[in-house]
């Protein structure tokens, strides 16, 4: 399990891309590279911006975060910008592996953030870390990710915070273990779900 290379980012450079942007904190405004080619379907800016006015009430200051699915990376940079200690960003395209680290040297967040190249399936508890942030927005095809959700109990730490995007048309459980649903937002097909761990 290694951090992902630099491998394909000379290919990424000749690619024709899309922006998206940082909502807030000290990257507002700054541009996160997407390019529809490779497939991701990245978290939009609105739901970005009511998931973290949400996430805001919390702190987000030095939290320890874990991005799951993370595509573009855009939930994981977005939780950097305002304030999250660092993040571990877990995708399995080595193309957008290579497309987030490149974004974060962009933002001068390398030192906060790393990027694993490996399923998100296979990533709970192989990195010796427990979390009080915890980031997924897996793509729709996958259905519910209740498998994972029964999981990533055993790495939060106490009043930790998951974060789940998912279609509308699937349902997730109130509880997972010893994580608990204690609002849920819709998006138009969108919904975010929010659990905290220890306590609804």
């Amino acid at each position: 399990m290694k951090p992902c290379t630099n491998r394909y980012y000379k290919s990424l450079l000749i690619l024709r891309g899309s922006h998206l942007r940082v909502v807030g904190g000290e990257a507002k405004g700054r541009r996160i590279k997407s390019f529809r080619n490779l497939g991701a379907r990245p978290t939009t800016e609105r739901v970005r911006a009511g998931l973290f006015s949400i996430l805001d009430s919390y702190g987000l200051q030095d939290r320890q975060a874990l991005d799951l699915y993370s595509g573009t990376g855009s939930l994981g940079i977005e939780a950097i910008s305002r304030g999250a200690k660092f993040v571990d960003f877990v995708e399995s395209d080595s193309k957008r592996c290579a497309l987030i680290r490149n974004t974060l040297d962009d933002l001068g967040f390398s030192d906060r953030g790393k990027v694993y190249c490996m399923k998100a399936e296979n990533a709970v508890n192989k990195f010796g870390r427990n979390y009080d942030l915890i980031l997924m927005d897996p793509p729709y095809t996958l259905g519910p990710v209740n498998d994972i959700l029964v999981k990533i109990g055993d790495i939060m730490l106490d009043n930790g915070i998951v974060v789940v995007g998912h279609s509308k048309r699937d349902t997730l459980e109130n509880s997972y273990h010893n994580i608990n649903m204690f609002t849920e937002r819709k998006y138009g097909d969108t919904i975010v779900s929010i659990y905290r761990q220890g306590g609804e």
